[in-house]
């Protein structure tokens, strides 16, 4: 078999390969959302001086309301045409491609797509798996936002805080 056959097929599998990563159980599928606001909460009355996100970075210090496993730590960082970030095993957001949001001086907040995690396996601590499949999942419900003081607050679509964040 001639260089140019094996690369063809060495192509085909690759190419494969990526397709079946792609086609994920609906409980871990990351794309093809979009949420955004109905109404404001009281809670969460607009600021349009407070609402800026570009530029700022953030660590996960609440996830539904219980603390982090001991030991891990979850970044967020808002750039201009995207989030992202890293979790104790695994990073996720993307280039100015994906990960894209849009944020807007109401406080509300929709997450773009695509959205790319990486896929690392981690064991230690125990429970750090779960622990963020349960923060992408929770992010991905974000439709409103709020920054008070060195604080970022994520609201639900039910009015719950899910995330807190500090600088």
């Amino acid at each position: 078999m001639s260089n140019l056959q094996l690369g063809k097929y060495s192509l085909t599998i690759i190419l494969i390969l990526v397709s079946l990563l792609g086609c994920s159980p609906k409980s871990n599928e990351l794309t093809g959302t979009s949420w955004m606001a109905e109404t404001e909460d009281r809670d969460f009355t607009p600021d349009p001086k407070k609402k800026k996100l570009a530029g700022t970075n953030w660590e996960l210090v609440s996830l539904n309301g219980k603390d982090l496993i001991g030991g891990t730590a979850i970044m967020l960082e808002f750039t201009e045409t995207y989030l992202g970030g890293e979790m104790s095993c695994n990073g996720y957001g993307g280039s100015p491609d994906s990960g894209k949001y849009i944020s807007k001086n109401n406080g509300t907040f929709q997450l773009g797509d695509p959205f790319a995690v990486t896929v690392q396996l981690c064991t230690d601590p125990e429970g750090i798996m779960e622990q963020e499949a349960e923060y992408i999942d929770t992010l991905m419900s974000v439709i409103r936002f709020q920054v008070s003081g060195d604080h970022l607050k994520m609201q639900n679509e039910n009015g719950e805080t899910i995330l807190v964040f500090k600088k």
